[in-house]
């Protein structure tokens, strides 16, 4: 059988002079001090990871509007409606994107007549706000090779053409 503890009978001078038979009630100050630190650490500490987490939300977000900023620059160059050529940083004009800026870097690829085409986008604020940068790189046929050798084969078919043309017209007479 198991003894049951008895709270201990605090022993003081009554107001007569005898001693009073008093059992402890409550809690102490120290137990309270103790129990605000607890719980002010906690709230500490949950703040904390509820920054830590907005700020992560915030920078998943920045990162992928870029991602998706890019990509649409990337198809603007592929469709020809922006130049394939290398431009340094230019902010994005439309409304919302204030302080997104893009830029493309076009080098000659290992074979001829493909050019390397790389697009970034950057979104940068400030020391303590979430920045963020994305970088896309294809492949693309360049024009100009491409524009090239069409003209040339063109023009060969032409001169042939003539030629037997010529020849056929020469032929006849």
């Amino acid at each position: 059988m198991k003894r049951r503890l008895a709270p201990r009978p605090v022993r003081s001078q009554g107001p007569v002079g005898k001693e009073a038979n008093h059992t402890r009630r409550g809690i102490t100050l120290y137990e309270v001090v103790i129990a605000i630190a607890i719980f002010a650490g906690a709230i500490v500490a949950l703040s904390e990871a509820l920054t830590t987490a907005t700020r992560a939300a915030l920078q998943s977000r920045m990162q992928s509007q870029a991602v998706l900023l890019c990509e649409t620059k990337m198809a603007e160059v592929v469709a020809g409606a922006t130049p394939a050529t290398s431009s340094g940083e230019v902010p994005f004009t439309d409304p919302g994107l204030e302080g997104w800026t893009w830029s493309v870097n076009v080098n000659p690829a290992t074979h001829a007549g493909i050019n390397q085409v790389e697009i970034t986008v950057n979104r940068r604020q400030g020391a303590n706000s979430v920045d963020a940068s994305f970088t896309l790189t294809r492949l693309l046929r360049d024009p100009q090779a491409f524009v090239t050798s069409a003209t040339q084969a063109t023009k060969q078919k032409a001169l042939e053409a003539g030629v037997t043309h010529q020849q056929s017209q020469a032929g006849g007479q």
